[in-house]
């Protein structure tokens, strides 16, 4: 059946100095982690408004994650930093990884980080210390996705595999090759039936993870470069995924048919590489890159 999405460019949100990283949505707004070493909240209703919440001098952020007590962010040197923008006195800063901190989740009480180092941390929230380490992967951890139906955990690493983990046991149930030479991308469907990836081979595939296992449904030749990031839409039914070519897709979710191309002429879209994105509601979708600016997307169908 064919669908038409309607978008819209909304707002440009700018300020940055550096290439933005990571997203994170708020109950009013969102935040950005930028390789300036910056990280903001924008208000919801007010493009022009941003505020510093956290500096890191001389270092660059690369991922983010809320908390129920605050933010988690990680650094290129390998740092996690627990920040409590209400009480800065008491933000953490601990050394851990090695190679950078790619990508942050949290989980209940608990986050997940993964490290250029390939290790995968579970760390407690209550406590901003580290719970368990899993050497996982002999290069680096890119990027994680959680599955609440089954609780489980998808790793992506640059070993061009991705891994489907037991989140409680923190024990790996099955990997597979994916995308060579590096996994960027996971996203787990509502149900958790499916898992969806991309990577440095600028396509995007879809896993049937129902058994614990990783079996490729579909692969498609999405983009022309890296595709960095995915974002399921909160009803299910749509896939956005954000790539280096500049370009941001959506896709219908169970058949990876292609719906709609934001382009940087026509949509007056981004002008350099799409790092990462995020659905703030059904009809609003964020997306950042190395051009420095958050634009705001409403998409109708």
């Amino acid at each position: 059946m064919f669908v038409k999405l309607m978008l819209r460019r909304q707002s440009q949100r700018s300020g940055h100095r550096a290439a933005i990283y990571d997203l994170e949505p708020a109950p009013d707004g969102f935040y950005s982690a930028a390789a300036d070493g910056y990280l903001v909240h924008w208000h919801r209703e007010d493009a022009d408004f941003g505020r510093v919440v956290a500096t890191v001098e001389g270092g660059k952020f690369l991922s983010l994650t809320a908390t129920p007590e605050g933010l988690v962010a990680g650094t290129l040197d390998g740092g996690v930093h627990w920040l409590y923008p209400d009480d800065p006195a008491r933000n953490r800063h601990v050394a851990h990884h090695r190679r950078g901190t790619f990508s942050l989740l949290t989980v209940g009480n608990q986050v997940y980080s993964a490290g250029g180092d390939g290790v995968l941390t579970r760390w407690s929230i209550k406590h901003a210390r580290t719970e368990e380490t899993l050497p996982l992967c002999p290069n680096s951890l890119r990027r994680l996705a959680y599955d609440p139906v089954r609780d489980r955990l998808a790793a992506g690493g640059s070993d061009g595999k991705v891994y489907l983990l037991d989140e409680p046991r923190l024990s790996l149930l099955a990997s597979a090759p994916a995308h060579p030479p590096s996994v960027f991308a996971l996203a787990f469907s509502a149900d958790g039936n499916t898992l969806y990836t991309g990577g440095r081979d600028a396509a995007l595939s879809r896993w049937d993870v129902s058994q614990d296992q990783l079996r490729e449904q579909q692969r498609v030749t999405a983009h022309l470069m890296t595709i960095n990031a995915l974002a399921l839409h909160p009803g299910g039914k749509y896939l956005a995924t954000a790539s280096r070519d500049k370009t941001v897709k959506l896709w219908q979710a169970d058949t990876l048919e292609l719906l709609k191309v934001i382009e940087v002429v026509r949509d007056k879209g981004h002008v350099n590489s799409v790092n990462t994105l995020a659905w703030l509601d059904d009809h609003t979708l964020i997306t950042a890159g190395d051009d420095r600016r958050v634009l705001e997307w409403k998409v109708k169908v």
